[in-house]
């Protein structure tokens, strides 16, 4: 049931108070007017009073972060300064003429950290060795590094001047090499101790010649077996051999048509020798079409 008191207004009693953040203030009006009247206005908030806090969060990332950094310059100066990467086993492989512990001791890496080693230096100083034509170093973590020497291997050998070096196959005099093979071939250099002032011993182009020459059995094809290597500024490279005249290739040039020039030439002096020919003692290929027999 309806409260019938409910909208009933006694004199001089207080207007309700509006709920939220709105006040009722009284209206100017009439004096004794019965009926009061009412304006609404918006009061402001107060404002809160200021708290000051201490910013845990902020502190707690800092410190953290600062600390990180701190561990990591901390490690990285004991990895770098202390022994836990610090070469104590250097492995030598590849080496016969030259001792392994030459080659440790040349290449100066005992103790050094592995973070700061100059691989580079230590090749250097190990392709400066006599033997040695490559190396090549390698870290191998945590404590070791691995060296791989290759050395000089002899090919043959350059007799001038009554002395006799040992070369490989681009002609250069080797001080210390593995061993040449058993047959391997020796050019003779006709040369006087005044062509040879300037320091220049194998003639490179001719030790080429002749390595392509065995290679490829161009004699033995032919059916004679080559006795010796002939070299003279003058003239270049002549062959000698066995049951068969000599062979003047002068140098490495036009190879293919002078090898194909000897091979008939040959034929033909095979087919003479059945008619009583006289023989040939010497095959000059130097002047390209026009072939020299004497």
């Amino acid at each position: 049931m309806a409260n019938p008191f409910r909208n009933l207004r006694l004199p001089g009693a207080r207007p309700r108070a509006y709920r939220g953040r709105a006040s009722a203030v009284r209206a100017r009006g009439p004096v004794g007017n019965s009926e009061a009247r009412f304006a609404l206005r918006r009061v402001e908030r107060p404002k809160p009073k200021r708290e000051w806090r201490i910013p845990w969060r902020r502190i707690t990332v800092t410190t953290l972060g600062v600390t990180s950094v701190a561990g990591v310059l901390y490690g990285a100066a004991w990895l770098v300064t202390g022994d836990t990467l610090r070469v104590q086993h250097i492995d030598v492989t590849g080496a016969q003429v030259v001792d392994a512990y030459t080659v440790a001791f040349t290449a100066d890496l005992g103790g050094e950290s592995l973070l700061t080693v100059d691989l580079g230096a230590a090749e250097a100083a190990l392709e400066a060795l006599p033997a040695v034509k490559d190396a090549t170093v390698e870290r191998d973590w945590p404590q070791s590094v691995r060296i791989t020497i290759q050395e000089h291997q002899a090919w043959g050998y350059w007799q001038a001047a009554g002395q006799v070096y040992v070369i490989d196959r681009e002609g250069t005099v080797l001080e210390a090499a593995r061993p040449a093979p058993a047959a391997a071939p020796t050019v003779i250099d006709v040369a006087s101790p005044q062509d040879l002032a300037g320091g220049q011993v194998a003639d490179a182009d001719t030790v080429h010649l002749v390595a392509r020459l065995l290679e490829d059995r161009v004699f033995q094809q032919a059916g004679l077996r080559p006795s010796g290597f002939i070299f003279q500024r003058d003239r270049g490279l002549t062959v000698t051999a066995e049951g068969g005249p000599d062979a003047v290739f002068g140098d490495s040039s036009n190879y293919e048509f002078k090898v194909q020039a000897f091979e008939e030439v040959l034929q033909q002096l095979q087919a003479r020798e059945q008619t009583g020919a006289p023989q040939v003692a010497e095959i000059d290929l130097r002047f390209g079409r026009n072939v020299v027999l004497r």
